[in-house]
């Protein structure tokens, strides 16, 4: 019997515990809006970094110079830029052209540096990823 309720204890403990996956996904979608709504004009409508065409935000996706698979450049935001559709997915991101919009924007060799960057590790711990999410949603609240 008391087997049975320590087994039942883990299954309610469990249940509580934010699964770091769960975070990641919510990290995603709040660092994506972020970047689109910083990227957008007054009207709504954001141009995309390696083609220039105009869409609306919710139209637009978070584009990633290096890509997202290295956690250490994922949510820099100095990696990322509103892209179409088109040159994100179907054109893998146009990353030539994606370096010389960076590289333009900031005034530096900053795709190199982010290169170099993301050949660095990092684990995000979930309270890491709990504080990320605060902060831009509070960036987010501020736009």
């Amino acid at each position: 019997m008391i087997a049975g309720v320590s087994f039942f204890l883990y299954l309610i403990q469990m249940a509580r515990k934010v699964k770091r996956k769960t975070l990641v996904r919510k990290l995603d979608r709040i660092f994506s809006l972020y970047v689109r709504t910083r990227d957008s004009d007054k009207t709504g409508y954001c141009q995309c970094c390696t083609c220039g065409k105009k869409l609306k935000i919710k139209e637009v996706h978070c584009g990633h110079f290096m890509s997202r698979r290295h956690m250490i450049t994922r949510w820099d935001e100095e990696n990322v830029a509103a892209q179409c559709a088109g040159c994100n997915t179907f054109r893998s991101g146009e990353q030539y052209k994606f370096a010389l919009f960076l590289n333009d924007k900031y005034n530096t060799d900053k795709s190199s540096e982010l290169l170099q960057k993301s050949r660095e590790t990092a684990k995000y711990s979930i309270t890491d990823l709990e504080e990320m999410i605060e902060h831009y949603k509070t960036l987010l609240d501020k736009l």
